[in-house]
């Protein structure tokens, strides 16, 4: 009894011993990888496996120290032979995965998910991994089909949401309607009502988007017809409109508009536009412009709004925070000086001052409809040293498909 015992304690020193170098060498790979020393992770894992040829985590390892050294045709070759066979090394197989993900290689990517999937269908990782390989080929309804199937209590949930969010975008056509109801208080004017509804539509560069606003004030009703066309470049975009009416007394009877927007560098962003606007009896021209701060979900933005003809000034200070997975947004604004909120802007206005505070919100509901509910508060000056309360709510319908 006891010689068998010490002839097996003979035969198990060597693996004990095998396995404590393999321990402590994977424990100065991972802290030299951490470092991204990556050269000195490779040296002890070429050292490793000259000593354990035959031993497949060394090699897995060093697949994977490859790929995070971005040498991924070396990360290719040490992993496929024991990836390319009847039954391959599972780990080696997830990290052939990464290798051909990382190197934008989507094709191949897909094929080695499948041959993972075949004994783990359910690894949530690979399915996420495979689902975003299908968007970048184009096969979106794939994607869907797998992304559906994801569990909710998944980690990876938030990016499979992005992937979503990415392949909606993807739609050409959405419609919007609006209404917005403008009421005074102490003293009170009849309200004021406007609607619209528009039909967007994208092209490879370009987006163009018609729109038919109504509105009736005073027992008054005009209509106004527009188009909006933007042309985006590698790193700005223009925004260019043009309006006619039959208005009289609330809308503008033509109205043009630009405006370049660009990022030079970092975080900031700016536009430099204008608008100019025809009325029965005047015409206005305004010259505004943007300077903005990104960081993250927030966007921190100034905006003047300068009426050449008069000399008014409106000055437009906003916080928005928007979740580019969700595609939810929340804005605040607090607005001070002479031009008018609306997009309208009326003839009637004369040089008096007014406080604004406001607040918007966007919420997703499914894929493809949104709604978005708006409240700007105003402070106004209707008469020189009087004031009085002006609420304006308005909400927005849109449907992408």
């Amino acid at each position: 009894m006891k010689l068998r015992n010490y002839l097996l304690l003979l035969v198990m020193i060597p693996f004990c011993a095998v396995a404590q170098d393999l321990d402590t060498s994977f424990s100065q790979v991972r802290a030299k990888a951490e470092a991204k020393d990556y050269n000195g992770a490779i040296k002890i894992l070429q050292q490793l496996e000259k000593k354990y040829p035959e031993n497949e985590d060394v090699k897995v390892y060093e697949g994977r120290v490859y790929s995070w050294k971005r040498d991924f045709n070396k990360s290719k070759k040490i992993l496929r032979p024991i990836v390319d066979r009847e039954k391959p090394n599972v780990e080696a197989l997830e990290a052939l995965i990464n290798a051909y993900y990382w190197s934008f290689d989507f094709d191949a990517c897909i094929s080695y998910c499948d041959k993972y999937l075949e004994t783990q269908p359910e690894s949530a990782d690979i399915l996420l991994i495979k689902a975003t390989s299908l968007e970048k080929t184009g096969r979106d309804a794939e994607a869907l089909a797998i992304l559906d199937k994801l569990p909710d209590t998944h980690n990876s949930g938030e990016k499979a949401e992005g992937l979503k969010t990415i392949i909606s975008r993807k739609t050409k056509n959405a419609i919007a309607a609006s209404y917005l109801n403008i009421s005074t208080f102490d003293p009170g004017d009849p309200p004021t009502h406007f609607g619209y509804v528009e039909y967007l539509r994208k092209f490879t560069k370009s987006t163009v988007i018609g729109r038919v606003n109504i509105s009736n004030r005073s027992d008054k009703t005009e209509v106004l017809g527009e188009v909006d066309y933007y042309h985006t470049f590698k790193r700005s975009y223009i925004y260019t409109n043009a309006a006619v009416s039959n208005g009289e007394f609330i809308f503008p009877q033509l109205r043009l508009g630009a405006e370049y927007y660009f990022a030079p560098q970092g975080h900031f962003d700016f536009s430099l536009g204008g608008r100019y606007m025809h009325f029965k009896d005047n015409d206005v021209t305004l010259v505004t412009g943007q300077a903005a701060y990104r960081f993250q979900k927030y966007t921190l933005a100034y905006r003047p709004y300068y009426d050449l003809d008069s000399g008014l000034m409106s000055h437009v200070v906003s916080i928005q925070r928007y979740n580019e997975d969700t595609e939810n947004l929340v804005r605040l604004e607090l607005q001070y000086g002479n031009v008018p909120y609306l997009y309208i802007y009326s003839n009637t206005t004369e040089p008096l001052r007014a406080y604004r505070a406001g607040i918007q919100y966007q919420h997703k509901i499914g894929d493809s409809f949104f709604i978005k509910p708006i409240f700007l508060y105003e402070y106004e000056e209707y008469f020189p040293s009087s004031y009085r309360h002006k609420f304006n709510c308005q909400v927005i319908f849109t449907k992408r498909f």
